[in-house]
């Protein structure tokens, strides 16, 4: 989407307007009733102000927590963008909306190409030294879910959690352990 295609009013929303509602309110009912759609969130969620950027992905992630069915709708747009992303807060919420297609109890149906970039991305983001903690333990479980399909990314992860338990934060150190609990 052009910087001209995004609606001053939804920008603004996103922008100022959204901070008077609790996050609780966030449904599809509430995103239809502004003027969204799962498919226009997803749209603004990289719109180059990062603060609108970040507010359209959480209200999306909100949508999606709710009605993980959802994102079969956006599933291949959200997947192919995936790599272009560098709003660290945006991407966050990202990973929590790929955790929910990569969960057995909520899984999104998906193609082989559509795995590889999840995958890739995520290995991408853990060993970027400047990725933040919530995107890191998010792509723990993200590839924890992936590797039934592919026996080789357990060993990987495996790897990489030993490498990241070397120096890491609580949050860090709690679910690599988990993750690591889980595959053994």
């Amino acid at each position: 989407m052009a910087n001209s295609d995004f609606d001053p009013i939804l920008v603004n929303f996103l922008k100022v307007d959204i901070r008077q509602y609790p996050a609780k309110v966030f449904s599809l009912g509430f995103i239809h009733t502004h003027g969204f759609t799962v498919s226009s969130l997803l749209a603004y969620s990289y719109h180059p102000d990062n603060q609108v950027s970040f507010r359209a992905a959480w209200l999306l992630e909100h949508v999606c927590m709710q009605q993980p069915n959802l994102i079969s709708s956006i599933y291949d747009a959200f997947i192919t963008q995936l790599p272009k992303q560098t709003h660290w807060g945006t991407i966050r919420s990202y990973t929590k909306i790929a955790m929910l297609a990569t969960d057995t109890k909520t899984a999104t149906p998906h193609s082989v190409e559509q795995e590889e970039i999840l995958v890739e991305q995520c290995f991408h983001w853990l060993i970027y030294t400047d990725c933040p903690v919530a995107v890191v333990v998010n792509c723990l479980d993200i590839l924890y879910n992936l590797r039934k399909k592919n026996p080789w990314i357990e060993d990987e992860l495996k790897a990489q959690i030993q490498y990241l338990l070397k120096n890491p934060t609580p949050a860090l150190a709690s679910r690599a352990k988990r993750v690591l609990k889980k595959m053994v």
